[in-house]
């Protein structure tokens, strides 16, 4: 069980950044050194990072930890962006490194997805049935909206919404205009609008916005799941309304529907 008298261990370790613990207890070391060593410094990379980690998990169990502990450094890439973003952190020695660190997960994970861009279709296609074209309606609606988005507070929320505002357009609708369908990939627990969301959150906030980024995620997943014939421009709407209506504290408005934060539009 975590304490705070073993902040005060975890100070005495410069290489040490920040540790992370999941639901079961088990503990994640997040050191200084790189995630992504070349190929020719491994060997010097892998012998700076044990005996870091052998000196911090040598002081926690002194200290009385005894639950399992594991060392980002040495795990995969994907694992490492689902314990910076779903895991508790414990602990933030320097949260420069962090960012700096989290950064690269998202960039390298980012880069080894496929593009949304596909060739075209054969035979003339340009739309899927019942994806919705971006209107002059829609746009006039979002402008008239636009107010209301740039007057959000906190600034990291507006941040926040803005951000999954243009993956909706680059991911979503985009695609759907070229006769695509979306790219729901973005939205798994290492896609690419988690680690957008997740980097524009200050270095030692996420705890206070991960629920917000999981609330709309989950919305998202919802909505991109109605059949493309149901898709209309209040679908649309729909989408740029679920980051604007989740509050900061990641609780549900009471007049919501159960499984998500905004009302879908009616089928």
């Amino acid at each position: 069980m975590w304490n705070g008298e073993l902040a005060s261990v975890c100070r005495r370790h410069p290489d040490l950044v920040a540790i992370y613990e999941a639901p079961d207890g088990g503990l994640a070391l997040l050191l200084r050194q790189t995630l992504v060593p070349l190929h020719e410094e491994r060997g010097r990379w892998f012998n700076e990072t044990r005996r870091a980690a052998r000196a911090v998990v040598t002081s926690l169990r002194a200290a009385g930890v005894t639950d399992d502990v594991s060392v980002l450094q040495w795990r995969q890439l994907a694992d490492v962006a689902a314990v910076l973003t779903g895991w508790l952190c414990r602990y933030l020695g320097d949260p420069e490194r962090c960012a700096q660190l989290s950064d690269i997960v998202g960039a390298r994970l980012v880069d080894r997805e496929p593009s949304a861009v596909s060739p075209p279709r054969a035979g003339g296609e340009e739309r899927l049935p019942g994806a919705p074209p971006i209107s002059s309606t829609l746009l006039d609606w979002y402008r008239d909206m636009a107010p209301c988005w740039l007057a959000v507070e906190p600034e990291v929320r507006r941040r926040l919404i803005i951000r999954t505002h243009l993956w909706i357009v680059e991911r979503v609708l985009s695609p759907m205009a070229r006769g695509d369908e979306p790219v729901a990939a973005d939205l798994g627990p290492s896609g690419r609008l988690v680690w957008r969301l997740v980097r524009i959150v200050p270095p030692g906030e996420l705890d206070v916005w991960r629920a917000w980024i999981r609330l709309t995620i989950t919305d998202l997943q919802r909505a991109l799941a109605w059949p493309a014939g149901r898709r209309s421009q209040a679908w649309v709407r729909w989408l740029f309304d679920i980051p604007y209506s989740i509050p900061v504290t990641g609780r549900r408005p009471r007049d919501v529907l159960a499984g998500g934060s905004t009302r879908a539009p009616r089928r």
